[in-house]
């Protein structure tokens, strides 16, 4: 029982340190923000954070796995309910949904890490949507890896310009971008 209690406590300090940090981010740089500052936000002592992260970066690292860990979630929720190349709708309407903790991390220190992990799995759902869509024998002139890949950082700049607009489109408006731009080229290379 004890244990139990112990992981729930641990869970709930995990969530006030994490929170602290994307609260941070949002009023400044990353490299600007110091363990000192993300106590005093958490309101917990030094021991407590260091007995979960090694440093900030570790407690960025671990914030940035459980936003990418969430989006793979909805993407692959989303994704198997669809029969198109992305569910690109739902996650645009998803991360305006978030828009304030994925504002954290798309500038700054936590966008690559973020990006990366965020595109490879737009990739990967996107070529699997492809082949289910697709006869096996139909060759490429591009690989497909190269073709899902394209797809999903065109998805990815998009996103990231709908930040820098300050989301003024809507998600429905993003979608239709987003289709325009990668639809005919995909057209184009699966007949």
């Amino acid at each position: 029982m004890k244990t139990q209690k112990d992981d729930r406590r641990s869970r709930r300090t995990r969530q006030l340190i994490g929170a602290a940090l994307v609260e941070l981010m949002l009023e400044k740089q990353f490299e600007s923000i110091t363990v000192q500052d993300i106590l005093d936000r958490a309101d917990v002592g030094r021991s407590t954070f260091y007995a979960h992260y090694t440093d900030k970066e570790s407690l960025l690292i671990s914030q940035i796995e459980h936003v990418i860990h969430e989006l793979e979630t909805y993407t692959a929720e989303a994704g198997g309910a669809q029969h198109g190349l992305l569910p690109s709708l739902a996650l645009f309407r998803h991360v305006k949904g978030h828009r304030r903790l994925m504002q954290a991390f798309v500038w700054g220190r936590g966008a690559e890490i973020l990006t990366q992990g965020f595109q490879s799995q737009i990739s990967k759902v996107i070529e699997d949507n492809i082949r289910s869509n697709i006869r096996a024998e139909t060759a490429f002139p591009v690989p497909l890896a190269v073709v899902a890949n394209f797809a999903a950082s065109t998805f990815l700049l998009l996103l990231r310009w709908w930040y820098d607009e300050e989301m003024r489109h809507t998600p429905e408006q993003m979608d239709e971008m987003f289709k325009t731009l990668v639809m005919p080229g995909i057209h184009g290379l699966i007949g």
